[in-house]
């Protein structure tokens, strides 16, 4: 199994096809692997694919310490070289997207163009562990806590009412490779923690905003469509691309409309 070696962890990551490089970073606290459902699929057809587990996910290693936003990105950007990637697209979904825009103002040289997907430049309310998150995860645990959480804003009532067995085969993968309770709350401190909203004037890549037009509930005063928005704001020149019927998780399980503004960004 490919990994990088750091100083203080190790990185599991994958490539997958060839042509120009594609790296993508997960949502808060989730390996690469909802990936593969259908990114992977389509853009390793004529790109170089890029994916890997954050420190404290997946098959990464889980030791647990105090993680930040910049970790994340130096983490990403020491794979890029290791890997003799000069520069690359980036998509970036949720906290991946706050990662993706670290990535473009930390190390600018290495990305061409920047893909965030119902994202967000800070997490807005009092730093730490937010107290309805706290509330609900002592009441339900974690794991149900996370599953609940996710169908709640992951997709429309319909829809999950329509596609039961889809939802599921979603919950097992990311149950499956998301970080272990303490690291978990570490990835959550980290968010809370970092904000760079004063910073998005200074992001000079071509920048494709996506989101669905029913994220307007969530854990936060703010909610992923607000953040979106802002981003669109106060990115110079970035595009905003409203999902129609979609939540949070359309990248996984309904992705057609964003892999086709996708396309034609990546073409622009």
């Amino acid at each position: 199994m490919p990994h990088l070696k750091l100083k203080d962890t190790e990185i599991y990551y994958e490539v997958h096809g060839n042509g120009a490089p594609f790296l993508f970073c997960s949502v808060t606290g989730l390996d690469h692997q909802a990936w593969k459902f259908h990114q992977i699929p389509e853009f390793s057809r004529d790109h170089k694919v890029i994916v890997f587990d954050y420190r404290g996910t997946g098959k990464s290693s889980k030791t647990i310490q105090k993680y930040s936003i910049k970790m994340f990105t130096d983490d990403a950007a020491a794979l890029l070289d290791h890997l003799d990637v000069e520069q690359a697209i980036v998509c970036g979904h949720s906290m991946g997207g706050v990662v993706a825009q670290l990535l473009a103002l930390d190390h600018p040289r290495k990305v061409k163009k920047l893909i965030l997907a119902s994202s967000g430049a800070a997490h807005p309310g009092a730093q730490g562990i937010p107290l309805a998150m706290c509330r609900d995860m002592v009441r339900e645990g974690f794991e149900r806590y996370i599953r609940e959480h996710t169908i709640e804003t992951g997709w429309t009532k319909e829809f999950v009412a329509t596609h039961p067995e889809l939802i599921e085969n979603f919950l097992q993968v990311r149950m499956s490779g998301i970080a272990p309770l303490e690291n978990y709350l570490h990835f959550i401190l980290a968010r809370q923690a970092h904000d760079h909203t004063h910073r998005l004037k200074d992001i000079r890549v071509p920048t494709l905003v996506l989101v669905g037009d029913d994220e307007h509930h969530g854990a936060a005063d703010r909610t992923h469509w607000d953040a979106a928005h802002d981003l669109a704001r106060e990115i110079p020149h970035a595009k905003l691309v409203v999902l129609k019927g979609e939540g949070h998780h359309y990248l996984a399980t309904n992705p057609s409309a964003a892999h086709a503004a996708i396309r034609e960004f990546i073409l622009s």
